[in-house]
């Protein structure tokens, strides 16, 4: 699938580094003459870092505008300014206040859109994860991961990504802050399985890696599980 061939790449293309200046291109530059457009409706250190380095390393240049420059809806409706962008540059990457936005803004693009965060889902935040996990613990397909926190943006992706990659999910989380319902019957749909709880200690019990968040910058981290 296409999550698989994501990260499938991505390793290789980072074992294929080993020993480059980090602001060298990589040999092959497949983004050579190719704009990045990132609008940044809510600021992120790392967000804009890792996306700049990684289109510059691709071959390809980035055009950065933050809140104080734009904000999506605002003066313009957001398929116009998809559909002007899109004439413009040659992808754009998101990070949005309004889930709904991007997908608008997906929807009347005719370039690819990359979701950098929004309120209901991290996508990119949880491939790094996962790329981390499998550089340690080797492919995440059958293996049992656990989330510990509430039903985020972060722990709604993860269970995007179960039925994906093929690895367990189990969630603890208090009752009154678990996952949007659409989002647990669309994995069980595609064949995911994603076990609910509220005991952090049944969810981690048998699980490869936890990840969990601290609720004062809604970021989150990953923990190794103890063994007996």
């Amino acid at each position: 699938g296409e999550l698989r061939s994501i990260l499938d790449n991505a390793k290789s293309r980072k074992a294929a580094r080993k020993g480059l200046p980090r602001g060298t291109a990589d040999k092959d530059a497949p983004l050579a003459g190719r704009t990045l457009a990132m609008i940044f409706e809510k600021n992120s250190t790392r967000t804009r870092f890792s996306f700049d380095a990684a289109i510059r390393q691709l071959g390809g240049a980035a055009i950065i505008v933050n809140s104080l420059e734009t904000q999506l809806g605002l003066g313009e409706p957001v398929e116009d300014t998809a559909r002007v962008l899109s004439r413009m540059v040659d992808a754009v990457m998101i990070r949005a206040v309004n889930h709904d936005d991007v997908k608008r803004f997906s929807y009347a693009a005719s370039v690819p859109v990359i979701n950098g965060l929004t309120d209901k889902s991290h996508p990119c935040q949880i491939l790094a994860d996962l790329m981390t996990l499998e550089e340690h613990r080797g492919p995440v397909a059958g293996k049992t991961i656990a989330w510990v926190g509430d039903g985020n943006n972060v722990c709604a992706s993860f269970i995007h990504a179960a039925p994906a990659l093929g690895f367990r999910l189990n969630i603890a989380c208090p009752a009154e802050y678990h996952p949007d319902l659409y989002d647990l019957a669309r994995a069980e749909q595609r064949g995911g399985r994603v076990v609910m709880t509220h005991d952090p200690r049944e969810a981690a019990g048998a699980a490869a890696a936890g990840f969990t968040f601290t609720a004062a910058s809604a970021s989150h981290a990953i923990f190794p599980v103890a063994r007996s």
